[in-house]
């Protein structure tokens, strides 16, 4: 059985002054196996709890990347971890199987590559602000958002599942950089999100 540690673990190379893509970029740049694993991807991300976790299984459904099989991969952690928000804790947590599971590098260096892409052109409008929607108390209230966007991940939609893993990504940018508004205007889009989706049924 696994024991409920964090998913990050504090690393020498982690550093919270910069942002995500630029840490991106870094993991790139410093690991060069055949393999990579997600407790590594997470780890260089740094002490940045839910925000980091959630951003990273959510980006290769946010992204038009031709990989099949791809929402059920991503959908069982965004659940676990947008959970485990909703209920408070502290650090989120992941089973050992899936952290350590290796991923083909030319696979995650395509996705990496272009999360890159979408994180800088996102990054340039993240500031921080509106601290209420950024608090422990509002961030339970986000966890909600996010396991409902996890959810409609999950199910078989064509072309159902961009939406909101686009709008888990904002979210998590404003949880990671303390930007209410992006965050309200995210929760936002999540109300109108089933109506778009039963336009694709």
């Amino acid at each position: 059985m696994n024991a409920l540690v964090p998913v990050v673990q504090h690393s020498e190379t982690s550093d919270n002054t910069l942002r995500i893509s630029e840490l991106l970029q870094r993991f790139l740049d410093q690991h060069q196996g055949d393999e990579v694993r997600l407790r590594d991807l997470l780890n260089e991300m740094g002490d940045r709890a839910f925000g980091p976790t959630l951003l990273i299984c959510a980006l290769p459904e946010a992204l038009p990347l031709p990989i099949a099989g791809i929402s059920a991969l991503v959908a069982v952690p965004l659940m676990l971890v947008s959970g485990q928000l909703v209920l408070g804790f502290q650090q989120p947590w992941l089973p050992d199987q899936l952290l350590d599971q290796p991923f083909k590098r030319e696979h995650c260096e395509q996705v990496i590559k272009g999360a890159i892409t979408l994180l800088e052109k996102l990054e340039y409008f993240v500031q921080p602000r509106l601290p209420f929607f950024t608090s422990p108390e509002a961030e339970r209230g986000v966890g909600v958002v996010l396991l409902f966007l996890s959810f409609i991940i999950a199910l078989p939609i064509p072309f159902g599942n961009m939406l909101p893993a686009v709008v888990i990504v904002l979210i998590c940018l404003g949880l990671i950089e303390k930007d209410g508004l992006i965050i309200a205007v995210s929760a936002m889009i999540t109300g109108i999100s089933p109506a778009l989706l039963l336009l694709l049924l």
